[in-house]
């Protein structure tokens, strides 16, 4: 299963109207991250952002020369690249902001209407194969002078399509505010318009151009590419091509599931905050926890708190587990699955333990019961597992762990980085499972079951991190790591040096990486944050976002 597929997905402004709302393109990168995809992300300006500029420049100098202006324009694009970037930082999903310069992205014609003729490909598969994830200014090139020009209104469209052409990329998606294009505008109809399920170019040309550029379609036309449009989250997008139109009554939308929630922690408070952006597919159904002011400030906003786990199943669709531990967590996965609800966990040390009978139960049920967030948090590696195909994995599992032995390598005293890890929340006040092997022994388990391979749990070699194990070596510029491995051998987590050819020698902060060898030979390597609110926040979200999207095929599947 190596990482070889490739998307483009195009943000516009309908989708981006605001700061804050960037954080709604992360979900969806890393939805399409974790199902094994390198993901371009083509970004245009915040909603109202280039009107503005153009304001700015008119009331400078209204005789200004186009470039001039086009390099005013380009601000925009450039700051919504830069803090998609920043929000993807902070996730914990590594990327690389691209500029059309450092692409060498040129573009002939008008300075503010020009057409794309090239691009330096070998950059951008660089940064994929590095990173996984690249960002990308649209609607900016430069001309053979190297001065800005722009590719005219609504120019992101025909910057990713452009890029999806050059690279070969699998799927190119514009993601906008609908759900597909309709035969007129649904706002302005009295009943429902018909949808496209496939859209001729000419058809698309027919529209009124607010949805896709009429310059990009004729450019996929010329060029012979299909390409989608459709909302963020969809799974129904309308795809546009030389194939006749074919359209239907069937809409696009997601499925609005009700959520419960135990445990309001570091990930609980995280997830709540990233609900609250997500009104059209989630209600936060009930609460459940143990700090008296989470309980006071929750009912003060509105939100049923509930003082009984086991009766948060009663008024859900999901159950989100966060509380940890195994004992009475076991007992809310289970009866909530009895229940008729789906259920996301982010606890390792649970599935490690009971995971193969709860899956047992969920299969059974036809629910399902989803724990991406239990191991790697930023780093999707679950999903890149499937019965029967792995030959071994090898991987720096536990964020805090790695933080501690960068810490001492850079020169601080074990004590002194586990106090800092402790103070920014990476570890706990009892830190013991993240020190002694524990934490990172669990995920591989997890790992194992995921990839149905039988492992000797009472075998595994544990070897702790201490003051003595922790020292950094004093020759070869070698690096220590705390490596999970599972093989034939079986399983066993213990700290390594490692030299600067091998892929975890580059290991900064809390990040982890996973190195997976396939039955067939492959290799991939994946690399991410593995600790912390957002990380792990961010990967409870994806398995709730992945529900909402079944619930809503299964919508459609009935509807049919």
């Amino acid at each position: 299963m190596p990482d070889e597929s490739l998307i483009v997905l195009k943000f516009g402004g309908s989708v981006l109207v605001s700061p804050g709302r960037l954080r709604l393109a992360v979900h969806e990168i890393y939805r399409w991250r974790r199902d094994g995809y390198r993901v371009v992300a083509v970004v245009s300006a915040l909603a109202g952002k280039t009107d503005e500029l153009i304001r700015i420049c008119q009331s400078c100098s209204p005789d200004a020369s186009p470039n001039a202006v086009a390099a005013a324009l380009a601000l925009g694009e450039s700051e919504s690249a830069a803090l998609l970037g920043v929000q993807l930082d902070r996730v914990g999903l590594p990327h690389r902001v691209l500029t059309p310069a450092a692409a060498s992205l040129v573009a002939r014609g008008e300075p503010l209407d020009a057409h794309p003729v090239q691009i330096n490909r070998s950059i951008l598969d660089e940064a994929l194969n590095d990173e996984g994830v690249v960002v990308f200014p649209g609607f900016v090139a430069v001309d053979t002078l190297g001065r800005h020009v722009t590719l005219g209104r609504g120019g992101s469209d025909l910057t990713a399509l452009f890029i999806a052409e050059q690279l070969g990329a699998d799927t190119c998606r514009l993601i906008k505010d609908v759900d597909g294009l309709y035969t007129s505008d649904p706002a302005n109809s009295e009943t429902t318009p018909s949808r496209y399920t496939r859209c001729s170019y000419n058809d698309a040309l027919n529209t009124d151009g607010s949805i896709i550029q009429h310059k990009a379609t004729r450019f996929a036309q010329k060029r012979g590419i299909e390409f989608e449009v459709g909302r963020l989250g969809g799974t129904m997008p309308t795809r546009v091509g030389a194939n006749p139109s074919v359209t239907d009554d069937l809409r696009d939308l997601p499925k609005r599931l009700r959520i419960a929630i135990a445990g309001t922690g570091t990930v609980g408070g995280g997830l709540l905050e990233l609900l609250e952006q997500l009104p059209e597919y989630f209600e936060v159904s009930a609460v459940c926890c143990r700090s008296n002011q989470m309980r006071s400030k929750l009912a003060q906003s509105g939100d049923r708190v509930e003082s009984d786990l086991l009766s948060l199943p009663k008024s859900a669709d999901v159950v989100v587990e966060l509380i940890g531990g195994v004992t009475d967590s076991f007992t809310l996965v289970q009866e909530s699955l009895r229940a008729g609800c789906h259920v996301v966990t982010a606890n390792k040390a649970l599935l490690a333990e009971s995971g193969d009978s709860l899956y047992e139960l969920a299969s059974t049920l036809d629910l399902e019961l989803l724990g991406s967030a239990s191991v790697g948090g930023g780093l999707p590696v679950l999903e890149q597992l499937a019965p029967g195909n792995v030959r071994s994995i090898r991987g720096v599992l536990n964020g805090t762990g790695n933080f501690i032995l960068e810490r001492v390598r850079l020169g601080d005293t074990f004590d002194e980085a586990l106090a800092q890890a402790q103070q920014i929340g990476l570890a706990e006040a009892d830190p013991s499972r993240d020190l002694d092997g524990t934490d990172s022994l669990d995920k591989l388990r997890v790992l194992a079951q995921t990839a149905g391979c039988s492992v000797d749990v009472a075998g595994a070699v544990k070897q702790s991190l201490t003051r003595e194990t922790a020292i950094p070596p004093s020759k070869n510029g070698s690096r220590l790591r705390h490596i999970a491995t599972l093989s034939e051998a079986g399983l066993s987590v213990e700290v390594n040096a490692v030299s600067q050819d091998d892929p975890f020698y580059d290991l900064p902060g809390e990040m982890n990486a996973v190195e997976i060898e396939y039955l067939d030979g492959t290799h991939k390597r994946i690399r991410g944050k593995g600790a912390g609110r957002w990380p792990t926040a961010e990967s409870v979200i994806a398995d709730l976002l992945h529900l909402s999207r079944v619930e809503s095929s299964r919508r459609v599947a009935t509807h049919v």
